[in-house]
């Protein structure tokens, strides 16, 4: 049918801060260290910060 997608983990997400807001990790660094893909990381960064609270 169609490509399916899944949605980042709280973990992943975290991840993702830390390795590149804080590491000051690259977008394919971080990307490849996760295990997802450049364009993933990137749309989540332009999202901006996640808090636990928003997922409840």
């Amino acid at each position: 049918m169609g490509i399916r997608y899944s949605h980042l983990s709280p973990d992943e997400r975290i991840r993702i801060e830390r390795l590149h807001c804080e590491q000051g990790l690259s977008v394919r660094e971080t990307a490849g260290l996760i295990g997802r893909d450049k364009a993933t990381v990137s749309r989540e960064l332009k999202r901006g910060p996640w808090f636990a609270s928003n997922e409840n």
